[in-house]
């Protein structure tokens, strides 16, 4: 198969749950698709708490498409009760979880899939090992699979996991998977996250923990981003103990059930093929060839650091979109011709054949015609003319002894007469019989290589097989009329003329010559019944020769009409489907509308074909030893190159030689349908940190010498703020649209708000994959305080500020507020959030604070920058060394920020 030259990186693909193993199977369908084969440097691996997955996948050719054994990993615990007794379990085991058999599945319960992983890790972890290790060994050892691949000379492996954070299997391992795969990798790899959100399965029956889980999950997501070596996190699997001392993603991909325009995807299935679609991409097509790919790009824009309202932003989506030439409906043509040509041209009676002439010429060419013919083809003699046996009596004595000699005689020349009449005749038998078999298998070529052929040669041999049944029964009839003559035919009436003339008194040799010579006469007679009789069983033999021959052809064309009935059925099957999937609108799919079909749609006719056929030194007799699934390969096989012409057009050429204005449209419109699958809301970021969101827009087209990289086109392509990158992906008829967008905080999405109802609902299981983790910090950061929580950061600042102090564990601001009794000293609460709470309800303290932050900030402004950014210093080493408690830890994240942007607004930091 012609591929562009394409380079790969090592790729290990990893899907959890149901989810995970629908998207790796669609994935490797489409790397069979468009290769062949999956390269050896990409691997596959599908874990699931359930054993009962059923293959819904097939390759162009009709294939099925499966994961193999080595590919698939089941965690089914019969008796889970047990597992959670050991201490490196009981650690982290949510208290009130059933533990009910992990066969057919979690049961949307995350710490009922995590416990089945804790059960099976070193399975697991070996099977994880074994896969990162083979394909970085492929990159090592630089293998190339054939001119069209190659090996990236860029070290790392690539990790994918995959899977839903809605159920209970993949949304209750992905973090320990991605935990033991980055033991294996170096600081070169990447390990991306893609998962999918729970919109998609809401309306589904038993999915209502799909959002408590999903909110969970971001929530262990949203926290473990802070892991570093001086923030490690260690994990007990019993067998091994793994420390984790960097994120376990470096990006992770969110995919919604409805994108930015409001497109929903309303099936699991769909949503599934979309994500196959975008890996394929970053995958098998190596965005960036052996430069920077995706999850490169991704790493070095996240390497920043910058959060928004104190929330990461290290999240991502993408859109996928394909414009195409209307492939669809080639095949559609393509299969209602070759129906057309079965149907018409190689199936149908023809209605214009005299049967009967044709059959009478047939015969004539067999020597067959009527039964003299055959019968005196059976008695020609090699020296010309009809075989005569003759009695021959030679000089003989006609005498006394003239009985007993022309006796002996006889008796003697009986023999040799029967051994040259089998041997005459059966050397005419075999003559004939080659030709009439020449001559049937050469009419055979003729009758069925020829349209609609397979009909009127089934026509042909049935009244063939009637008139040889006749003819064979009329020889048989002779057969017995000369048997009988040749019993009723005797010597003996003779021999008594012999005996009375030779045993006179006085013999008269004439009266003995005439009697002898009456006994030869009537020998040759019963000789030429004999003959007779003989030929007419030979000509019998030799109908019944013909019959097996002709029944023979009978149930060749027979079978070659069982083949051309399945391929049929098959064909009407295969033109069903492809109508329905046209008809079944894909909202990520445009396709060109302006190519005139019809007008470019090649003529099929039956002698196109079996002229085509015989180019091949093939001949359609050759059906009846092949399978209907090789016959429809051949028809199929013609169909494609009659076609090509039209389906060899490029979407490339096609957008080139049209109107520019009428590509340009084309072009936005897949700028419109790739619309990243998440739903956020920009205004809940500040505007000044509005440039944190950002896209990358990567096209695949055929190959590197693309068109749309030079005017015209590349003026008219959507992209991003920065340039486009070009994929070669092989395909001819599409231009697909990989669309990413990063930058966006969770607290923004579409949902979320809902997800966070959920996870409170005191009445859903437990949400979390460690029952200390309820404690980590929430999504949606606090809701807007007016500026409130500026100043009190401001004012918890050391000198020059120290307007709000903590003494002995409490809270006290400096304020015209406060008694005198008090010394101008408020109590504010017993603890920062407290205290925070009760400065935000006070309005006019607000407004008091911030006026004396500003007159102390302008009074010295280089000493209030060298204040403030000490204090920011040690504030953040105090976060990095953990010395700032969970409960406060993201006020104090947040009061950081607002100070960073203080400064900003003064402009004091250049």
């Amino acid at each position: 198969m012609s591929r562009p030259t394409v380079v790969f990186r090592p790729t290990v693909v990893i899907g959890l749950g149901g989810t995970g193993y629908e998207v790796t199977l669609k994935l490797k369908k489409r790397f069979i698709d468009v290769y062949g084969y999956v390269p050896e440097i990409i691997r596959f691996l599908s874990i699931d708490t359930t054993e009962n997955i059923q293959s819904r996948e097939k390759s162009p050719d009709g294939t099925k498409v499966v994961l193999e054994p080595n590919e698939l990993y089941a965690i089914s615990v019969a008796n889970p009760l047990p597992l959670t007794r050991n201490d490196h379990i009981d650690e982290w085991w949510p208290r009130n979880i059933p533990t009910s058999s992990l066969i057919s599945g979690a049961g949307q319960i995350r710490a009922r899939g995590r416990l089945a992983f804790f059960a099976k890790v070193g399975d697991i972890n070996g099977l994880i090992s074994q896969a990162i290790n083979a394909v970085r060994e492929i990159r090592s050892s630089k293998q190339a699979f054939s001119d069209n691949f190659q090996v990236s000379n860029r070290d790392g492996v690539e990790v994918f996991i995959i899977g839903s954070l809605a159920g209970g299997t993949g949304s209750g391992t992905f973090l320990d998977v991605a935990f033991l795969a980055r033991q294996y990798l170096n600081s070169f790899s990447n390990i991306t996250g893609l998962f999918v959100l729970p919109r998609v399965f809401a309306n589904l029956p038993q999915t209502h923990l799909v959002k408590s889980n999903a909110y969970g999950a971001l929530k262990e997501i949203e926290h473990f981003w802070s892991l570093s070596p001086s923030n490690p996190l260690e994990i007990d699997y019993g067998i091994t103990k793994v420390k984790a001392d960097r994120p376990p993603f470096d990006a992770v991909f969110l995919m919604d059930g409805m994108n930015k325009n409001g497109t929903v995807v309303s099936r699991p299935n769909d949503l599934q093929n979309l994500i196959a679609d975008g890996l394929y991409i970053q995958i098998g097509s190596q965005i960036g060839l052996d430069a920077a790919n995706v999850a490169d790009n991704i790493r070095a824009y996240l390497a920043t650091g910058e959060k928004v309202r104190g929330r990461n932003i290290n999240y991502c989506s993408f859109g996928f979109a394909t414009l195409t030439l209307p492939v669809q409906q080639y095949e559609r043509m393509k299969l209602e011709d070759t129906q057309n040509l079965l149907k018409n041209e190689l199936m149908a009676t023809t209605a214009n054949i005299d049967v009967d002439s044709e059959i009478e010429r047939f015969l004539q060419d067999c020597k067959l015609g009527e039964a003299t013919t055959v019968l005196d083809s059976l008695t020609e003699s090699d020296r010309g003319g009809q075989i005569k046996p003759e009695f021959r009596i030679g000089e003989m004595k006609y005498d006394r002894t003239s009985l007993p000699t022309i006796k002996e005689l006889y008796k003697r020349q009986l023999d040799q007469m029967e051994q040259r009449t089998a041997k005459d005749l059966a050397m005419n038998f075999h003559r004939l019989e080659k030709a009439a078999t020449a001559t049937i298998l050469d009419w055979l070529e003729r009758s069925l290589n020829r349209p609609n052929g397979l009909a009127s040669t089934l026509q042909f041999v049935s009244i063939l097989y009637q008139k040889i049944d006749e003819l064979q029964q009329n020889v048989q009839r002779k057969s017995k009329e000369a048997q009988s003559n040749f019993s009723t035919l005797k010597l003996e009436p003779q021999e008594e003329k012999i005996k009375e003339a030779s045993e006179a008194w006085f013999p008269n040799k004439n009266t003995i010559q005439a009697a002898c010579q009456r006994y030869k006469e009537r020998a040759d007679q019963k000789w030429r019944i004999y003959l007779h009789w003989k030929r007419c069983d030979k000509a019998a033999e030799v109908c019944g020769v013909l019959r097996s021959k002709i029944e023979k052809i009978q149930e060749q064309c027979q079978r070659i009409h069982s083949n051309l009935d399945k391929v049929y059925r098959d064909v009407e099957q295969s033109y069903a489907e492809v109508s329905r999937q046209g008809n079944s609108d894909n909202p990520f799919i445009h396709t060109i509308q302006r190519v005139d079909l019809e007008s470019k749609r090649p003529k099929v006719s039956g002698e196109d074909f079996i002229r085509w056929y015989r180019e091949k030194s093939q001949s359609l007799t050759n059906w009846s030893d092949k399978k209907a699934e090789d016959v429809k390969d051949e028809i199929l096989a013609f169909m494609e190159e009659t076609y090509r012409p039209l389906t060899s057009m490029n979407v490339e050429q096609v957008l080139a030689d049209g109107n520019p204005e009428d590509a340009g449209e084309d072009l936005q419109q897949l700028g419109k349908l790739a619309v990243p699958l998440w739903q956020y809301q920009d205004s809940e970021i500040p505007a000044k940190q509005q440039h944190v969101i950002t896209e990358f827009y990567y096209y695949g087209v055929e190959s590197n010498n693309t068109i749309f990289s030079n005017p015209p086109l590349s003026n008219r392509l959507p992209k991003g703020k920065g340039n486009v990158s070009f994929v070669p992906t092989g395909e001819p008829h599409k231009l697909t649209l990989f669309r990413i967008e990063i930058g966006v905080p969770l607290f923004t999405l579409n949902g979320m708000k809902d997800m966070e109802l959920a996870y409170l609902d005191p009445d859903k299981v437990f949400k979390h994959l460690h029952r200390n983790w309820t404690n980590l910090a929430n999504l949606i950061p606090p809701e807007d305080d007016g500026g409130a929580l500026r100043w009190f950061a401001l004012a918890l600042a050391p000198n020059p500020y120290s307007l709000i102090v903590n003494q002995k564990r409490q809270y006290f601001v400096h304020t015209d507020q406060a008694r005198k009794l008090e010394d101008g000293i408020l109590l504010l609460g017993d603890d920062r959030r407290s205290a925070f709470k009760a400065f935000k309800n006070n309005v006019s303290l607000v407004k008091e604070i911030a006026q004396k932050v500003d007159k102390i900030t302008h009074e010295d402004k280089e000493r209030a920058r060298f204040s403030l950014e000490s204090y920011i210093k040690q504030v953040n080493e105090l976060i990095k060394n953990n010395k700032v408690g969970l409960p406060i830890k993201e006020q104090v994240e947040l009061e950081i920020q607002e100070i960073d942007s203080y400064l900003e607004d003064l402009d004091v930091i250049s």
